[in-house]
């Protein structure tokens, strides 16, 4: 396994600072579960921006929750990621993405209803890291506003590292009773 240590016992000054914030602020949310921040811990600084980035997509971004879901997940799948996939499933129903959405990321299935295969459009040229279609964009905005649609681009990109991190340093699963 390629785990690293947990270092939330050991931790002082700064770094247990840096803990004891991110478990409060999940907590106010209801998580408990701190999933890739653990290994990220032995760098406390890291972990610290990596954490107030995710906590800004999970909890504070424009984009609406059923559209997050649905990035989230369509990057799960994706990436072959499964932490990705298994810790988003349960809260993405709750968000608003219909069971037939789910089943077709699952799937891989190639249409999808709108809004949802819009933004599986864009986030297919976000993985190509190529330049988005001036149409595609200017509907996407249109949709979404232009923080919904960079937030789109960019949850991309953060969730392809969370899912580095969690298959990397081999992430417990996790399980049903982590989701509030």
């Amino acid at each position: 396994m390629a785990s690293l240590p947990d270092p939330t016992d050991t931790l002082t000054g700064d770094g247990r600072a840096i803990y004891d914030d991110i478990v409060r602020r999940r907590a106010a949310k209801g998580v408990t579960r701190l999933g890739p921040y653990i290994p990220l811990l032995n760098h406390p600084q890291l972990a610290k921006r990596i954490e107030q980035l995710g906590f800004f997509y999970k909890y504070e971004s424009d984009l609406p929750r059923n559209i997050y879901q649905f990035v989230v997940l369509e990057v799960g799948r994706q990436s072959g990621v499964e932490f990705v996939w298994r810790d988003h499933l349960e809260t993405a129903r709750p968000a608003g993405v219909p069971d037939a959405v789910i089943d077709a990321i699952a799937s891989g299935k190639a249409e999808l209803d709108q809004p949802y295969g819009m933004v599986r459009e864009v986030m297919d040229w976000a993985f190509r890291d190529k330049s988005i279609p001036q149409d595609l964009q200017d509907k996407a905005i249109k949709t979404f506003g232009m923080h919904g649609f960079l937030e789109i681009v960019t949850l991309c990109g953060f969730y392809t590292m969370i899912g580095m991190v969690n298959a990397c340093l081999d992430v417990p699963l996790p399980k049903e009773e982590d989701h509030p």
